[in-house]
């Protein structure tokens, strides 16, 4: 049997819809080999930011490459906020995007309190991955340009004109960032996108894809659902 690829959308701080969610995932997945990317955004909004890092070390401890989890918007706020050098705007920026929620979650007051092992793992979150179909990145990319020539910020907080774009790129495009309005992926031509609001009500959203096509053949939700495209 083919291997699968489960991408999944802005998690926000949202571990029991996380768990629950991957818990689907394998029950889709059967006896064959998996690997998960995650599209960043771990944290803040949510209740349980630290529970999510907590728990994403953890797995990608015990099951290596097959867990790819890239960095979001929001874990380069924070980033920022915690940096040696931070400015007054670069806190506050992160606060007012949900900062606030994982201080509270950690039960600290300043993100320089968070634990060393998680603010270094968080570094260490790559921009983008690929595979032989598909390009996984945070927000998306500026359309016209080549992935290997993207900047990080693009990667990171583009909405348009990548979102109205209807360019064909390099290759089928997956990303999160900008929640959908309907609360289910927006899967268009070139591109898809996983991030349904769990953080705002929503459920939490993968896509399950093979080696064959670029589009995924499934969609999952924390609740168990699966629907074709």
């Amino acid at each position: 049997m083919e291997d699968l690829t489960f991408a999944i959308g802005d998690v926000h701080g949202c571990v029991d819809e996380l768990q629950a969610l991957l818990v689907a995932c394998e029950q889709v997945r059967g006896g064959r080999e998996a690997r998960y990317v995650l599209v960043g955004d771990y944290i803040d909004r949510g209740p349980h930011s630290r529970d999510v890092v907590d728990f994403l070390m953890q797995r990608q401890r015990s099951d290596g490459s097959r867990v790819v989890c890239l960095r979001g918007n929001h874990e380069q706020m924070l980033l920022d906020a915690a940096a040696t050098g931070r400015t007054v705007p670069d806190l506050l920026d992160w606060l007012s995007n949900g900062g606030e929620q994982t201080l509270d979650s950690y039960r600290v007051h300043d993100p320089v309190l968070l634990p060393g092992s998680h603010l270094g793992w968080i570094k260490t979150l790559p921009l983008s991955f690929s595979d032989s179909q598909r390009h996984y990145v945070h927000a998306g990319i500026r359309p016209g340009i080549a992935l290997a020539d993207q900047a990080a910020q693009d990667l990171l907080w583009i909405r348009e004109p990548f979102l109205s774009s209807e360019l064909p790129h390099a290759g089928f495009i997956v990303h999160g960032h900008t929640p959908t309005r309907s609360g289910l992926p927006d899967l268009r031509a070139y591109r898809l996108n996983l991030d349904t609001g769990a953080c705002f009500g929503g459920e939490l959203t993968a896509a399950a894809f093979t080696g064959e096509a670029a589009p995924p053949f499934l969609f999952i939700n924390d609740l168990g659902e699966t629907w074709q495209p």
